[in-house]
Formats: structure tokens, C-alpha cells, sequence
């Protein structure tokens, strides 16, 4: 599939802001929202809470939980400044990748189930390591 190069997730890639990006719940869900639609198609459920604070050794946690009766639902822990807006667009959806396991396979991992978004992340210039 062609993904032309008027695409807003491809043209705020393409825009390298420099400079510290501090991302509040809006922008957080903001982007959520237009990731889901543009790369997952609407199928990841929003995270349950999302919580802004310093991270060590990471720039975000995807933290499962379920409850008593099974139901399921992901919690996002990220990073409250990256040191521009692509880093954390990459994070979000790394994380989203995640939250899509979660519920689709009831475990989260680095390995193959994780692997098949890479191209599709890649048609929006968005890059895919494990290390986010």
C-alpha cells in the first residue's frame, strides 16, 4: 500500500522539530487517536490511565492489568520530555504495538508478533527498534 507524502503523520515527521517536547494527556491522546486511524485502523482500545513522569531507562511502559472477570485493560507510562516530537511519536506507537498485543494476544513482547508492524510503521516514516 502507497502512503502518499501528504500524509500528516508523514508531513510532522518530515518537519525534524528540534528542541525539547514535553506531551500532555491531550497530545498524548491526540496522536493516539490519529495513529490508530491512520496505521491500525481504529482497532486498539485507548489506555486505560495514562501517566506523565520522569522515566529512567526508558522513554515509556505499556502496563498491563486484569481484573477478577477478565477483562482487560493497559495502563501507559511515558516520559514527561523527549528530546524532540519524533521521539516521542516513535515511543507512542511502539507503545500502541504493545497495547494491540494486549488485547489481541494477552501478552506483550519484542518478538514476531511485535516484528510484523515494522513495515507498516515504516510506510509513515515511523521507525521500529525495542529500545524506546
Amino acid at each position: 500500500m502507497y502512503i502518499s507524502k501528504d500524509n500528516y503523520i508523514i508531513q510532522e515527521i518530515r518537519k525534524q522539530t528540534q528542541g525539547e517536547f514535553k506531551p500532555s494527556k491531550n497530545m498524548i491522546t491526540r496522536w493516539f487517536n490519529i495513529l490508530n486511524e491512520e496505521i491500525f485502523n481504529n482497532i486498539i482500545h485507548p489506555f486505560h490511565d495514562i501517566e506523565i513522569k520522569r522515566k529512567q531507562g526508558c522513554h515509556a511502559e505499556h502496563i498491563p492489568f486484569e481484573d477478577g472477570y477478565g477483562t482487560i485493560y493497559a495502563m501507559l507510562s511515558i516520559n514527561k520530555k523527549f528530546n524532540d516530537k519524533n521521539e516521542f511519536l516513535y515511543t507512542l506507537a511502539h507503545e500502541m504495538i504493545h497495547q494491540w498485543q494486549w488485547m489481541q494476544l494477552g501478552r506483550t513482547s519484542h518478538g514476531n508478533s511485535f516484528w510484523k508492524w515494522k513495515n507498516k510503521l515504516a510506510q509513515f516514516e515511523i521507525p521500529l527498534g525495542e529500545s524506546i
